[in-house]
C-alpha cells in the first residue's frame, strides 16, 4: 500500500510542498489542524518511546475532540503499523523506494535520516 499516495488523495488540494512539510515538521505543517497534530504526536511517541506513554498522552487526544472510539482506533492503527513494520524489518523489506514527485521523495529521505539519527 502506498500511504503517500493515499495521503495526497486525502489532502485534496494540498500541494506536494505542503504534503512534504508534514513529513518535515508535522507540528508546523499548515495543512494539519490541531487534531491531526495531536494524533501524529501521539503516534510518534507511541512508536519511538512507548515506555514513556502516560495518561496525559490520551488526554491530549480527548482535548482536541477525539472520542473514545477514535482513540482506540488511533492506538490500534499505530500498534498494527508498528507490528507490520517490524515484520517487514524481520524479512529485510526495509529499503523500499517510494514513488512520486521528487520533492516528496526528498522529504521521505529527510524523515528516514531523522529517524535513523
Amino acid at each position: 500500500m502506498n500511504h503517500g499516495q493515499l495521503f495526497r488523495v486525502a489532502c485534496d488540494d494540498a500541494s506536494i510542498a505542503e504534503v512534504a512539510e508534514v513529513l518535515d515538521d508535522p507540528k508546523r505543517a499548515g495543512i494539519l489542524d490541531p487534531a491531526d497534530r495531536a494524533m501524529l504526536a501521539y503516534a510518534e511517541k507511541f512508536t519511538h518511546t512507548p515506555h514513556e506513554m502516560e495518561k496525559t498522552d490520551i488526554d491530549s487526544l480527548r482535548l482536541v475532540g477525539f472520542s473514545e472510539e477514535n482513540i482506540v482506533d488511533i492506538i490500534a492503527t499505530t500498534a498494527y503499523r508498528n507490528f507490520a513494520n517490524s515484520i517487514n524489518y524481520a524479512f529485510g523489506h526495509v529499503e523500499q523506494n517510494p514513488e512520486g514527485p521528487e520533492e516528496l521523495q526528498a522529504a521521505i529521505e529527510r524523515l528516514k535520516n531523522k529517524i535513523r539519527g
